[in-house]
């Protein structure tokens, strides 16, 4: 892996970071924001493999466990789970499809909010799911996947020009 791989990863997790907590803060819709983080890591995922998203699903998930100052993990597996997850569709991975990642990321929006559903609400005996569902799994859901049509075509568009780069320095 080269120095500039790197370096872009750790910039896209500190951008993504930031664009999720504090830039759309500001333009949330009905009291929902995108999930940046969640974007990333299934792009990653998807684009470079299981290896690449579960690394980068765990720093984005350690992040959201260590902004929101409650226990300390739970997000890094969860994150984890979906890079590894997503890394799985790396073999049918075309550049110029965009219905598949677009498609992958609203399924994994969906599945992100019903497992916090489950965990952090069910469990706890709050069995509100047709509230949360109409309230927050959907907006949350159309929200992300209209801000993935952008930052998926970035996250992909730099990673090409990474790896052709890299290819040319090898000749």
């Amino acid at each position: 892996m080269s120095v500039k791989r790197v370096i872009f990863y750790v910039l896209a997790v500190l951008i993504c970071f930031l664009l999720q907590t504090a830039v759309f803060e500001f333009f949330s819709l009905a009291d929902v924001v995108p999930n940046v983080l969640l974007i990333l890591t299934v792009t990653m995922g998807f684009i470079r493999g299981r290896k690449t998203g579960i690394v980068i699903g765990f720093v984005c998930g350690l992040l959201i466990d260590i902004y929101s100052g409650e226990v300390l993990g739970q997000y890094a597996v969860l994150y984890l789970l979906f890079g590894y997850a997503n890394g799985w569709f790396h073999a049918r991975f075309y550049e110029d499809e965009i219905l598949l990642p677009i498609g992958l990321l609203a399924v994994n929006s969906l599945v992100y909010s019903f497992v916090i559903f489950f965990f952090f609400f069910a469990l706890r005996g709050r069995f509100h799911f047709l509230t949360y569902l109409i309230h927050v799994m959907i907006p949350e859901a159309v929200y992300t996947g209209i801000v993935a049509l952008i930052l998926y075509k970035i996250l992909l568009a730099i990673s090409v020009r990474i790896s052709d780069g890299e290819k040319r320095s090898m000749f």
